[in-house]
């Protein structure tokens, strides 16, 4: 019986992965904004609300086995072949089980054509989960940058056939086949480039620690699908599909640079942070990785929530203009989600699954009911419910961070300087933009605003954020 042991991920491989998704951002971007110009609002919106269902397939097709195995320090071949089947037989039938729903769910919301959209976005979760052992593997053993290859070259392959079918009028269907055909070709590509293989399902492994570990944590998985999408299903039920297309696209543009980077990140820091000689090493680590996380993203955040009106015109065209509304809002929520992400992996690295779990029970389960109150007065309250749901996360997890031997205040130290930063930027950029750039036309008042952004930006990193840019320039130079 062979043993394998979790490697920290080496340094090149680590920035082959997080450049990989840097890579794969940018592309997401280039062609959102192409299908975009050809795929409206109201097909989008189609799209949008099937997944809310399709979506289930992913959670219960991995079922928190993947986090399971990637934290474990060890995993025999008995218990990694066990874990395939398990990932692969649970994909299937999820996939099936959201099949079969397809056409009371169409039914539902009085639209049929949402069965054929399923019927193209539920195999990707099949073949995710087929492929979940494999990524495993690939980042468990180091081999970050083949994983990084393999991801990209499944999402550039998706991005090239949705574009073609849409130039070619596949509208919805082709937005829809995006996923599965990047799904597939990352199956395909993991399965050769990662030298383990399964063999045939059996018996005896001792499987008890990584199915505990792996339920709490699909019960958190499936709570945030549920809170994510209770706010698509919201919209769907009291607006239109163009509203949803609009609503949908808000939440992905806010959403982007968090979903490209954050999952990648998490590969590589749950096993760097395995290592950790005590609780005040590892709240150190976290910090550092608050810091390094905080200024990226939170400065997209900000300069998107001030600039949204013009730069979604810009970019993505005038039928795109009243998804702008949501866009401040929205921020304020994924900057709580930032902010918790350091705390999720504390939680994740001590092996907390049960406060985890309670953790994201209070947030989620409090987010689905603020939504569901709120969807009588629309959708902008619906996306205020949200953000609300996000800060009670953090709040959650700030309070319950110190059972893990780590102190909340550290990590607040660390995100209190960029907060502020961009806070005060957003601010002063948002009322010169109210004040002297709304006539301008789209492109102007683009440029003018994010050009205050950027200086008041610039003079508060230089007065209250020396100390934290020298670190992230000496990150940036080892890397």
């Amino acid at each position: 019986m062979t043993t394998t042991t979790v490697v920290t991920p080496r340094r090149r491989g680590a920035v082959l992965l997080l450049g990989a998704q840097w890579v794969r951002y940018l592309s997401q971007i280039g062609g959102m904004i192409v299908l975009a110009r050809l795929v409206g609002p109201a097909e989008t919106g189609v799209v949008a609300l099937a997944a809310t269902l399709a979506g289930f397939a992913a959670v219960l097709g991995d079922f928190g086995l993947s986090m399971a195995a990637l934290r474990a320090p060890t995993l025999t071949d008995a218990q990694r072949t066990t874990l395939f089947w398990a990932n692969a037989l649970i994909g299937v039938l999820a996939t099936g089980l959201v099949l079969a729903l397809a056409p009371p769910f169409a039914a539902l919301f009085g639209n049929a054509f949402l069965v054929p959209v399923l019927a193209l976005l539920a195999p990707a979760f099949a073949l995710r989960s087929i492929s979940a052992q494999f990524r495993v593997e690939l980042n468990r053993s180091g081999r970050l940058g083949r994983l990084a290859a393999a991801e990209l070259a499944g999402d550039l392959t998706g991005l090239v056939v949705a574009i073609v079918l849409a130039v070619l009028g596949g509208g919805a269907l082709a937005l829809a086949s995006q996923g599965t055909v990047a799904a597939g070709i990352t199956l395909a590509l993991v399965v050769v480039l990662t030298p383990w293989h399964p063999g045939r399902p059996r018996r005896g492994s001792e499987m008890r620690g990584l199915l505990t570990f792996g339920g709490h944590t699909f019960v958190v998985h499936a709570l945030n699908y549920a809170s994510s999408v209770t706010g698509t299903l919201a919209v769907g039920t009291v607006a239109n599909d163009r509203a949803v297309g609009l609503f949908s696209r808000a939440t992905q543009l806010v959403n982007l640079p968090i979903d490209q980077l954050l999952t990648p990140l998490t590969r590589v820091v749950i096993p760097a942070l395995a290592d950790a000689a005590d609780a005040t090493s590892l709240g150190h680590r976290l910090a550092r990785y608050q810091t390094q996380l905080s200024y990226p993203v939170l400065a997209y955040l900000s300069l998107f929530a001030v600039t949204a009106e013009p730069a979604i015109h810009v970019v993505l065209g005038g039928r795109w203009d009243a998804a702008a509304a949501y866009v401040p809002v929205l921020a304020v929520g994924a900057v709580f989600q930032t902010l918790g992400y350091p705390q999720y992996w504390a939680l994740v690295a001590t092996g907390r699954s049960g406060l985890l779990l309670w953790c994201e029970s209070i947030g989620r389960i409090l987010t689905i009911v603020l939504v569901v109150a709120a969807a009588g007065l629309g959708p902008f309250a619906i996306v205020v419910a949200m953000a609300i749901g996000q800060a009670v996360l953090w709040v959650a997890a700030f309070l319950a961070l110190p059972r893990t031997g780590v102190s909340s205040a550290v990590l607040l130290s660390a995100s209190a300087r960029p907060v502020v930063v961009f806070a005060i930027a957003a601010a002063v950029a948002a009322v010169a933009d109210a004040s002297f750039f709304t006539p301008l036309d789209a492109i102007g008042r683009l440029l003018a605003t994010g050009g205050v952004w950027a200086i008041v930006g610039g003079a508060a990193l230089g007065l209250v954020a020396r100390r934290d840019l020298r670190s992230l320039w000496g990150a940036m130079r080892r890397r």
